[in-house]
């Protein structure tokens, strides 16, 4: 399923690795607003405490161009040239009968980037990531084919250029990737969740830029984002999966060989979760639950976590419009985590201070 082009841009929010909630301002243009909380833990027992942070704002946006008639899906940052200033990697769909690719804009340590160069990658690039793949200290892509199931494998070369796609098949329908070190061998692997086939997909990496055949593990339904996280506190990498089409989120608690248990899921107390990031929330050490929610009640859901894998129920903070995609960071410098949180039908972000 293709996700309409009024959304394509605001996916772009999740990789930039920008969580909570006090005072939101969306844009330059629009007010700023306490962020109404709902929920059973009440406004009393909630993670953030209203009006403790000053209201935040960003200059207003700068385009830059990467082809004609190209759909950007996803975006994400690294140093692809490694000279220290950040650069762009988009995973862009072309519907002009151009090969879809990966477009790289190398920084240019002044907030502006070069012209795009595009890579070829599968059909439907979906969402993209960053790792080191062949443990060359060499910044590599790993990119989510949503139209020929399959996830691409682009090796850098240190200058900004990157080799060949390899393709590694996974399940129907890749939506998102996860880089991990699931069996504990310090080579990073990859989870990808399988929006049709209502998996996630683990390959574990050689250290050579290449992947095990992939090993599927059921969630919910219509999965469509996965992080990784640590929710039982064992040491071992586990997945959190936002499940758009059950309403809901998977918790695969990992083993530390590769392999994960049975999902146990979670509700989100409101309709298709698209997008879900991890956090400490409530400063207790304990990893804790962020998710955006598309077609329900202008809100995003915290759920925070037991430490033995569970998590409570979820608390509703209200964003003002429908949420698609959502990132941590510490946007105010008080080192408490703060949530931005694109919002898909007001061509706004949020930002949601802790």
């Amino acid at each position: 399923m293709r996700i309409p082009s009024l959304i394509i841009l605001l996916v772009l929010i999740a990789a930039l690795t920008l969580s909570a909630f006090s005072t939101i301002q969306a844009a330059p243009d629009s007010e700023s607003y306490q962020a109404p909380i709902s929920g059973p833990r009440g406004s009393s027992a909630a993670p953030f405490t209203p009006g403790a942070c000053d209201t935040l704002s960003f200059a207003p946006p700068v385009s830059f161009a990467i082809g004609l008639q190209t759909r950007p899906y996803s975006v994400a940052v690294g140093d692809f040239n490694v000279d220290g200033i950040q650069d762009l990697a988009v995973a862009i769909y072309s519907w002009d009968n151009r090969p879809d690719a990966v477009s790289i804009l190398l920084g240019n340590g002044s907030g502006a980037f070069g012209a795009a160069t595009n890579f070829n990658a599968g059909p439907g690039p979906f969402f993209v990531v960053v790792g080191d793949f062949n443990h060359d200290d060499k910044q590599d892509l790993a990119v989510a084919n949503g139209d020929s199931n399959s996830v691409s494998i682009f090796l850098g070369d240190g200058s900004g250029s990157f080799g060949a796609a390899t393709d590694f098949g996974v399940g129907d329908g890749p939506r998102s990737i996860a880089v991990g070190d699931f069996n504990q061998d310090d080579m990073q692997d990859l989870a990808v969740a399988n929006g049709n086939s209502n998996n996630v997909s683990i390959l574990l990496g050689n250290g050579s830029g290449g992947f095990s055949a992939a090993t599927n593990f059921g969630a919910g339904n219509g999965p469509f984002s996965v992080a990784v996280g640590d929710f039982n506190s064992d040491g071992k990498q586990d997945l959190s999966v936002a499940n758009s089409d059950s309403d809901n989120i998977s918790i695969m608690l990992g083993n530390g060989s590769g392999s994960f248990g049975a999902a146990t899921n979670f509700g989100v107390a409101g309709t298709t979760p698209v997008s879900i990031a991890v956090g400490d929330f409530n400063r207790d050490g304990i990893q804790d639950l962020a998710v955006a929610k598309l077609n329900c009640c202008d809100n995003i859901a915290i759920l925070l976590g037991n430490g033995s894998g569970g998590f409570e129920t979820a608390t509703n903070f209200g964003v003002g419009s429908r949420s698609f995609s959502i990132a941590v960071g510490d946007f105010n410098g008080d080192g408490i985590q703060d949530l931005a949180v694109a919002l898909v039908f007001s061509s706004h972000v949020a930002i949601l201070s802790g």
